[in-house]
């Protein structure tokens, strides 16, 4: 089959992963269609927490703001003991730690419905738009493109793109037209009761939990809504009862008293069993699947929709690659390569909390319950900033070379010796496949030439008109270059001036940064030297999804480019980085 594609993308599923790969794929140039198979954008709660790495993703795509307003940090717990006294207990999610330099070092209580309300705004700011009540119901892939069979309100349509991703969810029907089976196990006597109801009058400032024989039940306030969001686990051997406000009235009454807490609605009801899968790989030829049509796990932690948003993350940036500036199709590989690691820690990290937390379900705040909710988080993998790539095939090794003292140079003149610079002695700043922390405190004419010269300047958020000058802030943070489409080369204390044509838009900024006044990048507080604790003339590379892919001084610059090639990667821009040699 030979067919022209209709589309270069065809996103099956229009949920925080969906939304997520679309706002991407739209800020990148890349032709696309998202199709959701329920008429109606969803309204429930599900996945109630959106943690530090989601939330930098969602600034770099301009989508954070709808989050930062509806969202709350730090929501601690109440428990409501059998014996009537209430204990409140801090909040079981946990602040990033500084060394990881985040705007965002508190995880948000919010509903899923919420996320996706901003992703989907911002789809449509770009120009897009969710195609809802339209299923895929059959798919047919070449050497070319796929062939989707689509049910929509108007009948059945056949769409071709060049790459579908299938992002439907954990009874994803991408997955199953692709033959991929979800391998693992289900756990039969791990079941809840799941819903977001209405009318208690409580304290929404608190999540509420009661202890019992009968097992935990908790309720969750919805920032923004008067919605509440159900658990409570079900007895091991015991038969579900059917979902309804009355079953959940019951189990109410049964733990907190008859009438000391009444529901007066129920917007979404479910019985969750604990399923603990994933694909054996994420691509099969033209198709990828992403988020829980991918992997799912025990919802401890809150772990899904944030590894959902970032395997979008990941991705987005692969097929512009491939489809628009001309990178090999390999490059896709290093997708499921980066990912699956991730999926494989997060189901185990996950299934060990929740058996904790099911083990210790009918105790109280001081002892096995509250202990076991009070280590559910952590502040590495939870936040999402501890994550990795550095055996990934695009992360290039090499340590840094320590930088010649002046006058040892072969034909210099001897010179004074610097003084012992204390941070050399310690451990090294972020390597090569981890995330790009954010500093603050820089300054310097790449922040107003930035956001005066380039064409998307809405991906800055710093300034509303790129005229608009006179509101700039004193000091700059790196995100504030690194947030866009873009690669990024950052050359430390570099002693040539990089050279950079504002003529023609480029996929890779190079910055040059340093302590001097003259700096491209001013390091005026000494943060981003006490942060990368980089070596004079060292270059560091950083993907568009903010891990860095290299650091290397910039006499091996040819090393990136090298390792780089056979991905065909920054291709346009070899002159560039051999300029900085």
């Amino acid at each position: 089959m030979t067919d022209e594609p209709h589309t270069d993308v065809l996103v099956i599923g229009a949920g925080p992963t969906g939304l997520t790969l679309a706002c991407d794929l739209a800020r990148r140039g890349v032709a696309h269609r998202i199709v959701e198979r329920d008429p109606l954008p969803n309204r429930a709660s599900k996945a109630k927490t959106i943690q530090s790495r989601s939330l930098e993703v969602l600034d770099d795509l301009g989508a954070v703001d709808h989050v930062l307003r509806r969202g709350v940090a730090g929501l601690p717990l109440r428990f409501h003991e059998p014996t009537g006294a209430i204990v409140d207990r801090p909040s079981i999610s946990v602040r990033a730690k500084e060394s990881f330099s985040t705007p965002y070092p508190d995880a948000l209580w919010i509903g899923q419905f919420d996320v996706e309300r901003a992703l989907r705004e911002r789809l449509e700011d770009r120009g897009g738009r969710v195609e809802f009540a339209t299923e895929a119901v059959g798919l047919d892939q070449d050497d070319t493109g796929v062939t989707v069979t689509l049910r929509t309100p108007g009948g059945r349509e056949t769409v071709r793109a060049r790459y579908v991703v299938g992002a439907d969810g954990g009874r994803s029907g991408t997955r199953g037209l692709i033959g991929l089976p979800l391998n693992g196990e289900t756990y039969e006597q791990q079941r809840w009761y799941l819903g977001d109801v209405t009318g208690p009058d409580l304290d929404r400032d608190h999540i509420h939990i009661w202890p019992s024989a009968h097992g935990m039940l908790g309720l969750t306030p919805l920032p923004g809504s008067d919605l509440w969001q159900f658990q409570s686990p079900i007895a091991p051997g015991a038969e579900p009862g059917v979902p309804s406000r009355e079953l959940y009235q019951q189990l109410l009454d049964e733990r907190a008293g008859a009438g000391s807490v009444v529901l007066s609605g129920a917007t979404w009801l479910s019985v969750y069993r604990v399923n603990v899968r994933m694909v054996e790989d994420y691509r099969k030829g033209r198709v990828l699947l992403a988020g829980d049509a991918a992997h799912v796990h025990s919802p401890a932690g809150g772990q899904g929709m944030n590894t959902g948003i970032q395997d979008a993350y990941n991705l987005g940036w692969k097929l512009a690659g491939v489809l628009v500036e001309g990178a090999d199709p390999s490059l896709l590989d290093t997708y499921a390569a980066e990912r699956i690691p991730v999926a494989r820690t997060v189901l185990a990290a996950s299934t060990e909390k929740m058996r904790r937390v099911v083990g210790q379900a009918d105790r109280g705040s001081e002892d096995g319950l509250g202990t076991a909710l009070s280590g559910i988080a952590d502040g590495a993998m939870t936040t999402g900033l501890g994550i990795r790539y550095r055996t990934s095939p695009l992360t290039q090794h090499g340590a840094p070379e320590p930088a010649p003292e002046p006058g040892s140079e072969p034909g210099s003149e001897p010179g004074p010796r610097l003084p012992h610079d204390p941070l050399h002695d310690l451990p090294p700043g972020p390597l090569p496949g981890d995330r790009a922390p954010n500093v603050g405190g820089l300054k310097g004419r790449a922040f107003t030439a930035d956001l005066s010269d380039l064409s998307d300047i809405t991906d800055l958020r710093v300034l509303s008109e790129p005229s608009d000058l006179s509101v700039l802030p004193d000091v700059f943070d790196l995100f504030d270059l690194l947030r866009g489409p873009h690669w990024s080369l950052l050359a430390y204390e570099h002693p040539e001036p990089v050279t950079r044509d504002r003529a023609t838009p480029t996929r890779l900024h190079v910055h040059r940064i340093g302590r001097a006044p003259d700096s491209d990048v001013v390091d005026a507080e000494g943060e981003f030297r006490r942060t990368y604790r980089p070596l004079p003339g060292e270059l560091i590379l950083i993907r568009p999804d903010g891990h860095i892919a290299a650091r290397l001084p910039a006499r091996r610059a040819t090393e990136i480019i090298r390792h780089l090639a056979p991905f065909r990667l920054l291709g346009n821009h070899v002159g560039q980085i051999q300029e900085l040699t």
